[in-house]
């Protein structure tokens, strides 16, 4: 954003600094300034997993206040429910309301002040689309960190949700308020335009009722043995079970058991390729193909249609995804730096010891995790793509991408984006792709700025470097594959490996016989000498290694180093 524009932004947030009723006296400039400063931010002096923060604190990442809260609310095209249904809804257990944020903290989102672009103080990543309230990807890519009272929040940094819970406490939440008629009377009486008559129930009631079916539908068809839980999620799994929502019908759905870790976000727009398996390129409109994915995964609408001929499938599918929008993102993303360890926070570093840990980095980490200047304004990022085989770590994830061949359902006889036939079946990233290029087609716009944004910072179509497997007749073998990237701010992104199953970087420096089996996740507290979240005990959530795609095995380097030097070695980490 403009400096003019920032100013202005900041002179709106009447609401920022304070949660209190309109009647209040509205709020002094120092209070006005320090609510912008804090850019709405709210911490709770104690929650339920007993985590507490009295103060909030960002570190200098390139952001200012104007673009950290327009990327905590701007409307990609999501619609997971009614705007008013989710702001008037009752908790199951108690006639509080839903978005109360000692609720939502349970589910480890990130709580809010009123801002002018968040009127009822939602959480980080919620956003209005038209009179329906979905997520933006502000909702997985934004962390905290608390320590000795003081909270730091981290943009672009992986989050603690549990979205699953989330979800299904959602489903619970109107269930019960369709079963109970005085919950059902105050629903109706507190929404815009209802009331305590009749009507105005049964308008609710009929409201409610379908948004209750498609939740019921939705979380069955997600359902899986393996518990997504707190830090991450099987997006790619569902993803692709949203696409065949749209094509053949959600009974096809595939179990989404491959959970990984939100990826942390900065230098995203300067990375060659992107995804944990590295499959997603940044040239041309790969940008913004990969993003409308995600958002076709956070429940944005999409409206399939058969083209027989590519005449016709210029006009594209219709859908809610906001493509300018999701080009602005990545425009903003690029300006977002890597977060600094803040000694002023945490633990100072101890120098001599980094020291020693930076020999150690570049004998065995650099060949894979290059080394970049977080400021050099020209900065890029050469993914390097390692076969699942050969790095050793959970592969059900990569399998997940190759193996699946789904109904073409409404697509079946259709041409596809490549200039074929679809038959009865087609592979889960090739109707994936072709979702993600129809509805783009219906956008031109969008993708004509992606790829003039890509010429301008120099994001070409390049091979894919490291040690992976590739066939000319098997392009297949290339996806069984993780990325590896520079690790500038990893100490901001526990748990570690895709699918989170290493609580700290110390346990990661361990042989993965030695690592924990089992450790708690969710809890915001920090371990500044491991570096990773404190993981004692078993709440809110436990990660079992045991379970499919949990497998905490593999990236055993810099394993066999003297306990002397490991932790060296970590020290040295907390620097980049």
């Amino acid at each position: 954003m403009t400096r003019s524009l920032s100013l202005v932004f900041a002179g709106s947030l009447l609401l920022t600094a304070s949660s209190a009723a309109s009647a209040d006296p509205p709020p002094t400039l120092r209070e006005l300034a320090k609510g912008f400063g804090e850019r709405g931010g709210l911490v709770l002096a104690q929650d339920a997993f007993g985590d507490s923060a009295t103060r909030i604190v960002y570190l200098n990442q390139g952001w200012g206040p104007a673009e950290t809260l327009w990327f905590y609310h701007a409307d990609q095209g999501s619609t997971l429910m009614p705007y008013d249904m989710l702001v008037h809804l009752e908790q199951t257990e108690q006639a509080e309301p839903f978005i109360k944020p000692e609720h939502l903290a349970r589910f480890r989102f990130l709580l809010q002040h009123k801002t002018p672009n968040n009127p009822d103080a939602l959480p980080v990543g919620f956003a209005r689309h038209k009179d329906q309230v979905g997520l933006t990807c502000a909702a997985c890519h934004t962390t905290q960190i608390n320590y000795r009272g003081t909270a730091l929040r981290i943009d672009g940094g992986p989050a603690l949700i549990d979205m699953s819970g989330f979800l299904h406490a959602v489903q619970a939440a109107i269930a019960k308020t369709l079963a109970d008629e005085a919950r059902l009377s105050r629903f109706a009486a507190a929404i815009p335009d209802g009331g305590k008559d009749e009507e105005s129930r049964a308008r609710a009631r009929q409201m409610l009722t379908e948004t209750l079916r498609w939740f019921e539908s939705y979380n069955h068809a997600n359902r899986s043995s393996t518990v997504e839980g707190f830090a991450r999620t099987d997006a790619i799994g569902r993803i692709v079970n949203q696409v065949i929502r749209f094509t053949s019908g959600p009974e096809h759905s595939l179990e989404p058991n491959a959970p990984a870790s939100y990826p942390l976000l900065w230098d995203a727009p300067r990375h060659d390729y992107v995804q944990w398996a590295g499959f997603a390129s940044n040239a041309g409109a790969g940008s913004l193909g990969r993003n409308a994915g995600e958002v076709i995964g956070v429940f944005g609408q999409v409206e399939v249609k058969n083209y027989k001929t590519e005449q016709a499938a210029k006009k594209g599918y219709p859908s809610t995804v906001e493509a300018m929008a999701l080009v602005s993102m990545e425009e903003s993303l690029r300006r977002l730096k890597s977060p600094q360890w803040p000694e002023t926070v945490l633990a100072p570093i101890d120098r001599k010891l980094a020291a020693r840990g930076d020999v150690l980095y570049r004998t065995h980490c650099v060949s894979c995790h290059a080394l970049i200047d977080r400021d050099d304004p020209r900065r890029r990022v050469v993914a390097m793509i390692t076969g699942a085989d050969i790095v050793g770590t959970d592969d059900r994830a990569v399998k997940n991408l190759v193996e699946p061949q789904l109904p073409t359902g409404k697509l079946a006889g259709a041409i596809s984006p490549k200039g074929q036939q679809y038959g009865e079946k087609a592979s889960a990233l090739t109707l994936v792709g072709d979702l993600v290029t129809r509805l783009l087609a219906a956008k031109p716009a969008a993708p004509l700025a992606a790829i003039a944004n890509a010429k301008i910072h120099g994001l070409q179509a390049t091979p894919k470097q490291g040690n992976h497997r590739n066939s000319a007749a098997d392009p297949t073998l290339a996806l069984l594959s993780y990325k590896a990237r520079p690790l500038n701010g990893i100490w901001a992104s526990a748990p570690y490996l895709h699918n989170g199953s290493v609580p700290t970087l110390y346990d990661l420096l361990l042989p993965a016989s030695q690592r924990p089996a089992q450790f708690a996740v969710g809890r915001w507290e920090y371990d500044p000498r491991k570096v990773g979240y404190v993981s004692e005990g078993k709440v809110p959530w436990v990660f079992d290694t045991k379970v499919t795609g949990n497998s905490n095995r593999g990236h055993e380097y810099g394993t066999t180093l003297s306990h002397e030097d490991r932790w060296a070695l970590v020290e040295y980490l907390k620097t980049l």
